[in-house]
């Protein structure tokens, strides 16, 4: 039977157990505000119990380890929900800052302008022999045209500041990539596995930032390891200890920023690969939103410049043919459909990921025939020689509202006017879609973190429970050493005597 000495002993396990089980509390009270940071809870369980014959005696309690409480599958949720949410936030807010430039209905908005264009043949048409109604209209070509360019040159300037994002959002996703696998080499050598709990907050805290840089995908390797790649599947950003870096390079006709990934030698373009977070919204925004909307705007100054040069030409002035198209490039020569030869319609391309490319380039080429700006007079206001013939005139004028005269994405269906209402009525919806999307993930988002701190985040109202019974508990082995105390001080007094 063990003696008064084990007793002693097994008081001072409850005493030292009880200690650090507060020390733990302590712990989480002072983090209650920090970021990131998950409740702990003291492992405690009966120490191995000592056979004195048939009779099996405690010896005290233990303290196994520390552990965090978290749940790994809220984690890995909280990683690609967060992705999501910062892209679609990305998203809406460039694209609403686009629809408020281009969806402008004032006087000087696309739609008043092309529409003032159309006007300026119907007034010629009245007149055909008016000088001023010929300036007039040419006036209100190059206000049309301006107007368009400097729509487009706004969308460049928003790809171009997408692009200058990007490099600093791939030098921060290296920066994190890097922090992981030094938390991942510490926490994969841990002496006792997962007790390195701070270190694994601060992964913890690292991975949320990165998820809402870049979509990822996370798995924990059995040694408590995170293996991270890109939500595509298509490049590793984490194995072990390892990170391999994004490198952005500026490369292709435009020079943009192109992302590859070196792994191990092995060189991968991810640049059409990452989808979600803020790096791939910028992305997406760059290479496919914003050039879809050029798109639009292409395939209207092609569409008008097609429509009238067809209209305009005449048949008896072949001498002077460049002179007969209303819109000609000072530096090339229209093709058969009135356009610069090298703006042409690729059938392979009409419908499908290629309808982008339909006329690219055609706002930034568009400009009236410098012989007519010259001369308003070579504007074709007839048929043929007969004064106050108004017939051409009257044909353009009509093209604003025909139907069929613009190719949007491959289908001749819409009118110019159409197109432009179109385009406004797609950056709102694009907008009002995003925005939806983003208040969704920021719901979705904020319920999961909300269930992950009803989990993992300190309650001060429990822990205040935890520590009146730990108080309790070492208050009860401090009187139990005491007894302990004084039945050994009656033995050796007493009976030493």
């Amino acid at each position: 039977m063990p003696g008064l000495n084990a007793s002693l002993y097994l008081g001072l396990t409850g005493l030292q157990a009880q200690q650090a089980a507060l020390n733990v509390v302590g712990h989480n009270i002072a983090n209650v505000n920090t970021p990131g940071y998950t409740r702990q809870r003291a492992d405690l369980s009966a120490s191995q119990s000592q056979v004195e014959g048939q009779i099996y005696f405690g010896t005290g309690v233990t303290l196994n380890s520390v552990q965090g409480i978290r749940d790994r599958f809220l984690d890995l949720q909280i990683y690609r929900e967060t992705a999501k949410q910062t892209g679609a936030d990305e998203r809406y807010a460039a694209v609403s800052a686009v629809s408020s430039s281009l969806g402008d209905t004032g006087s000087t908005g696309m739609a008043a302008q092309v529409q003032a264009f159309f006007q300026g043949f119907q007034d010629l048409s009245t007149n055909p022999e008016n000088a001023a109604l010929r300036t007039s209209l040419l006036g209100k070509a190059q206000a049309m045209i301006t107007g368009l360019q400097t729509k487009y040159r706004l969308l460049d300037d928003q790809r171009g500041n997408a692009d200058q994002s990007i490099g600093s959002l791939v030098g921060e996703v290296n920066s994190l990539t890097g922090q992981i696998a030094q938390l991942n080499q510490r926490i994969a050598t841990e002496i006792t596995p997962g007790a390195n709990n701070d270190a694994r907050d601060q992964r913890k805290s690292l991975t949320d930032r990165l998820a809402a840089l870049v979509g990822v995908n996370v798995v924990e390797s059995p040694k408590g390891e995170y293996q991270i790649t890109l939500d595509s599947g298509n490049a590793v950003l984490v194995t072990g200890t390892n990170a391999f870096d994004l490198v952005a390079k500026r490369s292709g006709d435009e020079g943009y920023l192109q992302l590859t990934s070196n792994m191990a030698g092995t060189v991968v373009d991810v640049t059409s690969a990452i989808k979600e977070g803020t790096l791939g919204a910028k992305l997406d925004l760059r290479d496919n939103i914003l050039v879809g909307f050029q798109a639009q705007l292409d395939q209207l100054a092609a569409g008008i410049a097609s429509g009238v040069n067809s209209v305009h030409k005449t048949t008896n002035l072949i001498t002077h043919e460049i002179s007969n198209y209303f819109f000609q490039s000072a530096a090339e020569a229209n093709g058969s459909n009135g356009l610069p030869i090298s703006i042409a319609a690729t059938p392979a391309l009409q419908s499908g990921p290629g309808w982008s490319t339909l006329y690219k380039g055609m706002v930034n080429r568009l400009s009236v025939s410098s012989d007519i700006l010259a001369d308003p007079s070579l504007i074709t206001a007839g048929a043929g020689a007969t004064v106050g013939d108004n017939t051409r005139a009257l044909a353009i004028a009509q093209l604003g509202t025909a139907a069929g005269t613009v190719e949007m994405g491959g289908t001749a269906t819409a009118s110019f006017t159409s197109a432009v209402a179109a385009l406004v009525t797609d950056l709102g919806t694009q907008a009002q879609t995003y925005k939806a999307q983003s208040s969704a993930q920021q719901n979705l988002v904020s319920a999961l973190q909300s269930q992950r701190d009803s989990i993992s985040g300190v309650n001060l109202d429990e822990e205040a429970s935890n520590m009146m019974t730990l108080q309790r508990g070492y208050q009860a082995s401090a009187r139990f050493i005491s007894v302990i105390n004084q039945l050994t001080d009656q033995l050796v007094n007493q009976f030493g005597k």
